[in-house]
């Protein structure tokens, strides 16, 4: 089967997403996108140069069988605009990493415009694939109360019909350069091995000294993501006598979030003398250095489902992530008592774990492998097996009309 992957915003998780289904499935799968950025512009304008870019394509290798298309992109506009180059035939996926539906936003903010472009887009796919069933059940929940409150009742018809299209596929995550480590890596810098890429603090002076414990923010440095709340409970380890290191890994906040640039300088600045590593490292680099951390954490008030957290805990970090959101479907229940915390909890956890993380770290023998579940080794053949069953039901239907 020809598979014509189409991603709006090529770039981060989503770059790493699409070019890991391509590598890892059988059939021959292309790929065109556009940078991540201006993700608003996207959402409203990114089928047309899209559309060029599937046409440039499809004169190239020739029509596709199949477009996986990430959500980000108005998908009946983009549709309209390409139908004279894509075959009758063609089945239509969508995979959903975010929706804007169930996004949060803050108090005002809401975009109505964008969540209708997400529900055309459904109405227009064969198939919509989530990411986590957290994230297909908000959608499912949330599209009654959304769909009535349009201005007549046409689109009500539609409602089951699109739900009934809904499937969740977890992201495939490339894991091959992460050793399968259990029982956790020490916080002594055992574990490195010979030629790994020495990670500099950020003046670039000196080399990590793999320090006990070293705690891990993988996340982009804005409000969803809650740092304020990691920041707080940074302050609480410190009252609380304790040691540790820390690394800043996610990507640094957008220029145009002047506030949460200025949140992002304040913490560096606050926690110098514990930060060993900052920035926003190239892949290999970053898979190096979550190799040296021994906890991981979330604040978050937002994920569909956690890319950075697989990663980490299968390199051996010891997660620690609120029990809500996608994290209960990430963590396998004989764990979650171990890494979930209740609301209002995270600081007294967080304290808890660096104090006593050699007496915890049993507890997460086979965490790390259950993380094996999400590389691309094992799910790429459920991606292809389910694609090939959309296009043998549009097939069988096309016959039998």
């Amino acid at each position: 089967m020809k598979i014509l992957l189409v991603e709006p915003w090529l770039t981060g998780s989503h770059l790493s997403w699409a070019e890991g289904y391509k590598a890892s499935s059988a059939h021959d799968v292309g790929i065109v996108g556009l940078p991540g950025e201006l993700w608003r512009w996207r959402l409203r304008g990114g089928a047309l140069p899209l559309a060029e870019k599937i046409t440039t394509w499809i004169d190239m290798y020739g029509a596709p069988d199949l477009l996986l298309i990430s959500g980000l992109v108005d998908v009946a506009e983009l549709l309209g605009l390409a139908r004279r180059n894509l075959p009758a035939s063609v089945a239509v996926v969508i995979y959903q990493h975010e929706s804007q539906l169930v996004y949060p936003v803050a108090d005002g903010n809401y975009d109505n415009g964008a969540a209708l472009r997400n529900w055309m887009s459904w109405c227009a796919a064969d198939l919509v694939l989530f990411n986590s069933y957290y994230h297909m059940r908000a959608v499912a929940e949330a599209l009654p109360a959304f769909v009535a409150s349009h201005p007549d009742d046409t689109h009500v018809p539609m409602l089951d019909p699109v739900i009934g299209r809904f499937e969740v596929f977890p992201v495939g995550v490339d894991l091959d350069r992460i050793p399968e480590l259990e029982p956790f890596p020490r916080s002594d810098g055992a574990g490195s091995e010979p030629g790994q890429v020495q990670i500099v603090e950020k003046n670039g002076s000196a080399p990590i000294e793999a320090q006990p414990p070293t705690i891990l923010w993988p996340h982009r440095w804005e409000r969803d993501k809650d740092p304020a709340a990691f920041v707080a409970a940074l302050k609480k380890v410190e009252e609380a006598g304790l040691d540790f290191r820390l690394v800043l890994a996610g990507q640094d906040p957008p220029s145009g979030s002047a506030s949460a640039v200025a949140e992002r300088a304040e913490a560096e600045d606050r926690f110098a003398d514990k930060i060993v590593a900052s920035g926003d490292f190239c892949r290999r680099d970053y898979l190096d250095l979550i190799q040296r951390c021994d906890i991981v954490v979330s604040c978050a008030r937002h994920e569909f489902f956690g890319v950075a957290v697989v990663e980490a805990v299968a390199a051996g970090c010891m997660p620690l992530l609120p029990n809500a959101l996608s994290y209960p479907e990430i963590i396998r229940p004989p764990w979650h008592r171990s890494v979930l915390y209740q609301p209002g909890t995270f600081g007294t956890r967080l304290v808890e774990a660096v104090a006593h993380i050699d007496e915890l770290k049993p507890e997460m023998t086979g965490l790390a492998q259950s993380m094996r579940r999400f590389d691309w080794s094992n799910l790429a053949s459920t991606y292809d097996r389910r694609l090939d069953c959309v296009l043998s039901r549009l097939n069988g239907s096309a016959l039998a009309s």
